[in-house]
């Protein structure tokens, strides 16, 4: 006996359904990445004892889990600098992220409030990475960028309590400083994959590391990466 074509519709689109990656399959895919930002958050742990308390140093990974701006924040309250100036120096330093939510957000269409919250907060450098690739070749679901975020949350909020708690443990010079953008430069190899995006990729290398002479630190990832997207939209037609 034949089933009704509706049916079978139906049937086909609920395995469809169930096949692509959600959200614990966005969290195991960036358990590798996020054990990478454990040296990370062990480094921040460590600086934050010249300003922060234990719970201060939890509580600032909690709300704001930004890296970068994390260690901008707490070493510029070590120098004595008001919070206004600090609260305007980490939100230039996340400028970046602007760009990472509007590459992300034809990804994201039809998700609720709540959801769309969660991965506002979610949204890291690595979790864009991870996630970004599965949406294009793994057609994955929203949420998986809610499950890839989780992952380095929860490694995020160890590390950085347990380098706070062992801040003297941990010796000056040990590298922990280089773990991020080492970390960074291999997430870079899962996103580029033709010539188009490794001139783009490139440029935006050089761009960064000349505009360090005469733009402010704040600023320099996001000139660069203004000037190398809109010249990759330029060559689009070409390569």
């Amino acid at each position: 006996m034949s089933l009704p074509s509706a049916t079978i519709a139906r049937m086909s689109a609920s395995c469809v359904e169930t096949e692509r990656p959600g959200l614990w399959a966005g969290f195991r895919a960036t358990l590798p990445v996020a054990l990478g930002c454990v040296p990370f958050g062990l480094a921040y742990g460590a600086v934050a004892a010249a300003s922060l308390s234990p719970w201060q140093t939890s509580l600032m990974s909690l709300t704001v889990f930004a890296g970068t701006a994390q260690f901008v924040a707490v070493s510029m309250l070590a120098q004595g600098a008001d919070l206004l100036s600090v609260w305007f120096t980490c939100v230039l330093v996340n400028l970046r992220l602007l760009l990472l939510s509007a590459a992300v957000s034809p990804h994201l269409q039809g998700i609720g409030t709540a959801q769309r919250l969660a991965s506002a907060q979610a949204l890291t450098d690595e979790s864009f990475a991870v996630s970004l690739g599965a949406f294009r070749t793994h057609d994955a679901k929203p949420v998986y960028l809610v499950g890839s975020g989780l992952a380095i949350y929860l490694f995020w909020q160890i590390a950085t309590l347990v380098g706070r708690l062992a801040s003297g443990l941990i010796p000056q010079g040990f590298g922990l400083e280089y773990a991020l953008s080492a970390s960074l430069i291999c997430l870079l190899f899962m996103l580029v994959h033709s010539r188009r995006q490794w001139v783009v990729a490139l440029l935006a290398i050089v761009l960064a590391l000349v505009s360090r002479l005469w733009l402010p630190d704040a600023w320099v990832v996001l000139a660069a990466t203004m000037i190398a997207a809109t010249v990759g939209l330029g060559l689009k037609r070409w390569l």
